[in-house]
């Protein structure tokens, strides 16, 4: 025995603690003992290795036992129990202090006897640490010591003298077998939920120590040879200990053949119980023979849950990331990155589609396979910021037959130094880059986690300012990643697209994106693209390549001319000199619905039952796209789904702050539809007048006011006193510390919430909300214009078409967004020329609005009297 080594292993493993030279053992009952004693480190070596080599569980070790029917002195120095009761002892053990002598005295042997045949132990050994005899004391009578003796520590069997019954074989029937995605998920997720332990582990270990077993599995799959049984499994009269000992070798040797995910000094930290409780639950499946694709559907299902739940990440849907990589075309010469690659999820799909194009171009062909292993081992890289998601995507990766050895963990894309292959020289080192960028983080000069050893005044986005949003900086970090001429596809918060303030930042993107290359394309996604991971952030999809050298030259020329000629927007005549077609869409259905449910409905592709995409893609934005790109100056618009083509000047000059979204865009363009005949065209700043009648409730302190809120159904109602942080009373004396302002509205007036425009709030005020308070959130109009009726206005702004215009209008991209009353304004209305008409129009909803009103009372009184007769 290699004493030295075994303790050290069972230290690591529990078994005991040597400190302050007394050793306390974590067996059957915890001891404690004097460590300075020869015999207590025989009796420590003696531990380690009917565990550790042997595999019998600590719970079936005990020290220092009582013996029946000897004096009340006599007790067995180790006792290994047959049953977790320990009540039938198998193995009794003498130790005694390390000896020169060659035998064993004969009185240490006749105490083993005593006590072995007390205990009615099936087997006896006897040793000093160097020399050990092994007795079969079941087997004989009590005086026999010659024939019973049965070698030494060696022969100790393991699994009490049963060899364990290993059913699955390498290679023979009944082997592991590819699993479905929901049998796949269904286990990955049983089995992390074995190691979490309803949350007695925080979610980051349990990750870690789910992707160590995964990784020991993916070692048993690939390196167990036929007809050898599987090492990552539990064998029938096996104890868990035995089982996590295997396993743990197992891990070693993965880690030893390859560091990248994790290094060799790295041990399984859990229990020889729960690895043995995992191990039973994912020992039936083969990850490695299951499909690529079954593979990425059972992860989407297992990670999406378990990172907005566990870890705070926002897990991107398969749809998206299909669509993001179809949409840039990615083939084998390319050198692909995603820089905040989270799980893996884009550069699986990365690879899943090369391999796929791969198939089709080279079919039948020896080289396939070494094209296809190629591509994944020298074309695709990963960079991942957090250590334990950095380790997920290269377990994902490595399950779905490779491409993980080029994922930079631990390490901040917005780094200035790298360590992995092509990004040692990063800038313009690759031809495509794909992903989602976490949004949200505001990056301050000198963040070390954030920018390691870079500054933030480096990046043009964050140069003399104090702080900038990440995924701004990620933004131009890409760019310069990528090669003149380079393709990137990302999904991107849409206030980089919309918001109008300075201080926000998202100009500048947008200057940014104009001042560096093309944009190709902007894909609108719908509100719950990821309600599912928890985030009420509105995104879409940003397709675009750098510029060319040759373009470079010529859109800096312009600038110059530009600076030249004193022109005001340099950025718009530069463009307009440079122009070129953008593909503007906007996706309402993408393949799930709000709650994460699959769906068949997608506009953004099709594909076939086995997740590949089809070739015929009409009648989807991917199809629209590929033939806009076609047909460029061509290109017709569509309705189902979404599609437009504008010259990128055209999108530019659209709006003052430059918007890009695609919303507004596209409701622009059906903002020139054709009227009835005999109706009026006229923007809403001709027909209303913004009226801000400023009131101070505290100068009437005892004054009771109120104050309007608006429902999404254009309801009002009074707001709540006492509710949340507002005060016991609507009275005057209240308001004097509060720092909003305030304003009366009055019957007739148009006013809406400019945060929860785009949700429905809008209405027209009535009698019983006459002087009602509202603060700055709730611009105020009334309407001046006397060919138009406040009361058809009022119905005519919650028609869906109007609906659907706020949406378009609105800025910002977290739940909480912004419509600015510039752009309420600007909105173009449509009425009738003749008020009789108008009011004929809606006279059908004021009679069902009266009714409603009406029965509301009624059942209020129904509800007052059936009250009284109980009262």
């Amino acid at each position: 025995m290699d004493s030295e080594d075994w303790l050290t292993k069972a230290e690591s493993r529990g078994l005991f603690k040597i400190k302050n030279g007394k050793i306390r053992y974590r067996l059957a009952r915890p001891k404690e003992f004097d460590y300075s004693h020869p015999e207590e480190k025989v009796r420590a070596k003696l531990v380690a290795y009917l565990s550790l080599n042997l595999g019998y569980s600590p719970a079936r070790i005990d020290l220092e036992t009582q013996v029946p029917r000897r004096t009340p002195s006599d007790f067995a120095d180790i006792v290994l129990y047959a049953d977790d009761e320990r009540r039938r002892p198998y193995l009794v053990v003498e130790c005694k202090a390390p000896s020169r002598a060659e035998s064993i005295d004969a009185q240490f042997i006749e105490q083993l006897f005593g006590n072995a045949n007390s205990l009615r132990a099936e087997l006896g050994l006897v040793t000093d640490g160097n020399t050990s005899l092994l007795f079969d004391i079941a087997g004989f009578g009590a005086s026999e010591r010659s024939r019973n003796r049965i070698g030494n520590l060696n022969q100790v069997p393991p699994h009490y003298g049963t060899p364990p019954m290993f059913r699955l074989v390498a290679g023979e029937s009944g082997d592991i077998a590819p699993a479905s995605s929901q049998g796949l998920a269904r286990v990955l997720r049983r089995a992390h939920s074995i190691i979490w332990a309803g949350g007695k582990r925080d979610p980051l270990t349990a990750f870690d120590e789910w992707s160590k077993l995964l990784l020991a599995k993916a070692q048993d799959e690939r390196g167990t040879p036929n007809g050898k049984p599987r090492e990552f499994q539990v064998g029938a009269h096996e104890s868990e200990t035995a089982v996590a000992n295997r396993v743990r070798e197992l891990f070693r040797s993965a880690a030893r053949v390859d560091p990248s995910i994790f290094t060799p000094d790295v041990e399984l930290a859990l229990p020889d119980r729960k690895i043995a409780s995992v191990v039973e639950v994912l020992q039936d499946i083969s990850i490695t023979d299951t499909s690529a694709d079954t593979i990425g559907t059972a992860f989407e299902g297992f990670f999406g849950g378990i990172f907005r739940g566990e870890l705070g990440q926002y897990f991107t849907m398969r749809t998206i990331a299909r669509f993001v990589v179809a949409a840039l075309e990615i083939d084998r010469d390319d050198f692909v990155i995603d820089p905040t690659c989270g799980s893996g999820g884009f550069l699986l799909e990365v690879l899943l589609q090369v391999w796929n194009r791969i198939d089709g171009e080279f079919s039948g062909r020896k080289e396939l396979e070494r094209l296809k292993s190629d591509f994944a081992l020298k074309h695709v890289y990963g960079i991942e910021i957090h250590e334990v998601l950095a380790r997920i995507c290269k377990i994902n990766l490595l399950a779905h037959h490779d491409g993980h050895t080029n994922i930079e963990g631990d390490r901040s894309c917005l780094d200035s130094t790298f360590s992995t292959g092509r990004l040692r020289k990063w800038n313009g080192a690759f031809s495509c880059i794909v992903g989602n960028p976490p949004f949200g983080d505001n990056v301050k000069e000198a963040d070390e986690d954030l920018l390691g050893g870079n500054k933030l005044s480096n990046f043009a986005l964050g140069s003399g300012k104090k702080s900038a949003h990440s995924e701004h900086l990620i933004l131009e970090r890409a760019i310069q990643f990528l090669e003149p001429g380079g393709r990137l596809g990302f999904v991107l918060p849409d206030g980089i697209f919309n918001n109008s303030g300075e201080r926000s930042g998202c100009p500048d993107a947008r200057a940014l994106l104009m001042s560096t290359g093309r944009v190709l394309a902007i894909v609108s996604l719908p509100d719950h693209a990821f309600r599912k991971s928890g985030a009420q952030n509105k995104t879409s999809v940003l397709l675009f390549r750098k510029f060319t050298g040759e373009e470079k030259a010529r859109f800096e020329s312009a600038i110059h001319d530009s600076i030249q000629s004193r022109r005001e927007d340099r950025i718009a005549d530069a463009v307009a000199r440079n122009d070129y077609s953008v593909f503007l869409a906007e996706a309402e259905e993408i393949g799930y619905t709000a709650s994460g449910i699959a769906s068949d409905r997608n506009d953004l592709f099709k594909q076939s039952k086995e997740g590949k995409l089809l070739s015929d893609q009409s009648m989807t934005v991917l199809g629209s796209y590929r033939r806009f790109a076609d047909e460029r100056e061509d290109f017709e618009s569509q309705d189902q789904p979404s599609c437009l083509s504008l010259l990128a000047s055209e999108v530019w000059r659209a709006h003052p702050t430059h918007r890009l979204d695609p919303k507004f865009h596209l409701f622009k363009s059906d903002e020139k539809r054709t009227i009835p005949t005999g109706w009026i065209r006229a923007p809403i700043r001709e027909l209303l007048t913004r009226r801000a009648e400023r009131v101070k409730p505290e100068e009437n302190p005892e004054e009771l006011v109120t104050v309007l809120t608006l429902s999404q159904d254009g309801s009002l109602r009074a707001r709540e006193s006492g509710k949340g942080k507002n005060p016991p009373e609507w009275r005057g004396l209240y308001f004097a510390e509060m720092p909003s302002e305030w304003f009366a509205v009055r019957c007739g007036d148009i006013v809406f919430s400019s945060i929860d425009l785009w949700k429905g709030c809008i209405s027209r005020v009535t009698s019983e909300f006459d002087g009602a308070l509202v603060t700055k959130e709730f611009p105020v109009y009334e309407v001046s214009d006397p060919r138009v009726s406040s009361s058809f206005l009022a119905r005519l702004l919650r028609t869906d078409y109007y609906m659907r215009a706020f949406r378009a209008i609105t800025t910002g991209h977290s739940n909480r967004r912004r419509t600015q009353p510039a752009d309420f304004e600007d909105l173009e209305i449509f009425f009738p020329a003749s008020i009789d008409e108008q009011e004929r129009l809606i006279k059908d909803i004021l009679d069902q609005e009266r009714a409603r009103d009406e029965a509301a009372s009624l059942v209020a009184e129904a509800n007052a009297r059936f009250s009284s007769v109980i009262s």
